[in-house]
């Protein structure tokens, strides 16, 4: 499991573009998250990830969809929200649920509202690939996608 500073400091410019395309100006993390279903079903739904010591992770309704898929597959793609020019970045991995006491605690103090129940799960995600689109010479004729991706291992 690669942990978000394992891949912040395997791929340092990769991680800063999330981490600014992930939080707003407010401090508030938002995105898209993807994951599948038992029958196979693609699920998305808007999340707030947080940023916590060395991970990031994500609280789920306990009763929600992406909860059920998370514990049940495990798999996860999170994607920001485009920001200018229609940069876009995208991580995925597997989410692993927290349950020591202490590490919860931590993670439900690093949230910057109130939204999330104490009693509702939280998983860690791994960064397992990492995908950040921006564009150059945005306007002009010749502008171009540059994509830039990171595998672990």
């Amino acid at each position: 499991m690669t942990r978000w500073a394992e891949f912040a400091t395997a791929a340092p410019e990769l991680a800063e573009a999330g981490r600014r395309l992930l939080v707003g100006s407010d401090g508030i993390a938002i995105g898209f998250l993807a994951t599948g279903g038992a029958s196979g079903a693609p699920h998305l739904a808007p999340v707030c990830p947080i940023f916590c010591g060395d991970d990031l992770f994500l609280s789920a309704g306990a009763r929600t969809p992406k909860a059920a898929d998370l514990r049940e597959r495990g798999h996860y793609v999170l994607h920001a929200f485009l920001g200018a020019d229609d940069e876009e970045l995208q991580v995925a991995g597997r989410a692993e649920e927290v349950r020591d006491e202490d590490e919860r605690a931590a993670v439900h103090a690093a949230i910057p509202f109130p939204a999330f129940r104490r009693s509702d799960p939280i998983f860690r995600l791994s960064v397992e690939r990492c995908l950040w689109v921006y564009w150059e010479r945005v306007g002009q004729p010749d502008t171009k996608a540059v994509r830039r991706r990171w595998r672990v291992g």
